[in-house]
């Protein structure tokens, strides 16, 4: 009786699990069809910016012109000494190996910068990444959590503010961006990409003979300026959105899996207790049985050794 009662609050328990992990399934499949939506379409304007830039710039460097912003963001500095990591993890775990991954990924930059001697700030978005960066004893330069919502103008702005002021000033000659690159909610890997300088396409540069004549309006600095923020915004953007997308689907993924699980073991709770239950209802009834046989054989003795009587 005591294992009935054990194994009826274990089903108990393990339905309250299943209830849960299916309903944040549930929401991270809706989030990330959001985020996905979202990220398709910025991922095209963001190619096609890229490659606008591109043409600008190599048509401008052949022209001996460039603007003052986008000389500072597409020129590289040499020789790099301080680099600025931003680690985007997420706030909550359940998410399976994703927070982990990307942490071992931004771990294995900054043991790379340290042997070529080369100095590393963080800045992080997620509390998980500030966590496990905090205990190795990292420079953090800015952490920040994730909204409710998803991700808006007020983020971009407020993260490029933080990323754009150590390379304007000078303090570090890189910026890179350890995300989680997403491809489907299964596919997905961590990667580190450099935003600044802006590290565009190789192998696209037009032919010097077939160089097309650009006419600018008003003037080439202030057009290439316009592209180079628009672009940052949009690359900023779609790392955002990348990461974002990439957490939902590894949370749906995890809960999915978990929600399996807990299916498994409830069927196997509940054949254990139909068993243990058949076992107890026999072992009742035979119980009951030898009981009234006992009593039956007991009616026929009258007391005296070697009488009988009648029942």
């Amino acid at each position: 009786m005591a294992k009935l009662l054990e194994l009826r609050e274990r089903i108990r328990a393990v339905e309250n699990i299943q209830t849960i992990t299916r309903t944040l399934a549930t929401v991270a499949a809706a989030r990330l069809a959001r985020a996905r939506r979202r990220a398709a379409g910025l991922r095209v304007y963001a190619r096609s910016i890229r490659e606008i830039l591109h043409r600008q710039q190599t048509h401008l460097a052949r022209a001996g012109d460039a603007g003052d912003a986008a000389l500072s963001f597409l020129q590289g500095r040499r020789p790099v000494r301080n680099v600025v990591l931003f680690v985007l993890t997420s706030d909550r775990g359940m998410c399976g190996g994703y927070n982990l991954d990307l942490c071992r990924c931004a771990l294995a930059f900054w043991e790379e910068r340290k042997k070529a001697h080369q100095r590393v700030a963080f800045v992080l978005k997620g509390r998980k990444g500030a966590r496990y960066l905090s205990r190795l004893g990292a420079e953090i330069l800015h952490q920040e959590g994730w909204r409710r919502e998803l991700i808006g103008a007020v983020d971009v702005e407020r993260l490029l503010g933080v990323l754009v002021a150590p390379y304007r000033s000078r303090a570090a000659e890189e910026v890179h961006v350890a995300y989680t690159d997403f491809r489907s909610p299964i596919h997905r890997g961590p990667r580190v990409v450099r935003l600044f300088p802006i590290e565009l396409l190789p192998g696209q540069e037009e032919p010097p003979g077939k160089a097309e004549r650009w006419f600018y309006e008003p003037f080439a600095r202030a057009v290439l300026d316009e592209l180079v923020a628009v672009y940052i915004r949009a690359q900023l953007c779609d790392v955002l959105l990348e990461s974002y997308a990439s957490e939902q689907g590894a949370r749906m993924i995890t809960m999915e899996e978990a929600t399996e699980r807990a299916d498994r073991t409830l069927q196997e709770c509940r054949a254990q207790h139909n068993r243990l239950r058949r076992e107890t209802v026999t072992t009742d009834l035979l119980g009951a049985l030898f009981a009234s046989r006992a009593a039956k054989g007991a009616g026929t003795y009258t007391g005296k050794a070697g009488s009988r009587r009648r029942p």
